[in-house]
């Protein structure tokens, strides 16, 4: 029993120290937004395949079909103030809130790689 105890003791700091070290992949400050933000309706991969929005082109963000237009100046308006009856604004987000987020629908879109903006 001790043996048991004694291993289990050593796996659980083991694995508490890991937790705690470089070697996990980090969520940029987009993803983070994204997740807390945005992937409820436009899904984790930007593709617009959740319950609420499934079929409605403008949900997609991976595509060309953009309502306000697909540009940096535009995603930022859409996101500052949101879409009558369609999606709600975050004028809360600070400036490099938002451009971390527009950073990383470049990344959904494959535009750029996690981490770099251009």
């Amino acid at each position: 029993m001790r043996a048991r105890y004694a291993v289990f003791t050593l796996a659980l700091a083991a694995a508490v120290a890991f937790a705690g070290c470089d070697l996990l992949p980090q969520r940029s400050q987009g993803e983070k937004l994204w997740r807390e933000h945005c992937a409820s309706c436009h899904g984790l991969n930007g593709s617009g395949d959740t319950p609420g929005y499934m079929g409605q082109a403008y949900a997609d963000l991976r595509d060309d079909q953009w309502r306000a237009g697909g540009n940096d100046g535009a995603m930022e308006i859409v996101i500052e103030e949101g879409v009558f009856g369609k999606m709600p604004g975050y004028p809360q987000l600070t400036d490099e809130e938002v451009r971390a987020l527009i950073d990383y629908i470049h990344v959904l879109r494959g535009e750029r790689i996690s981490g770099t903006t251009s």
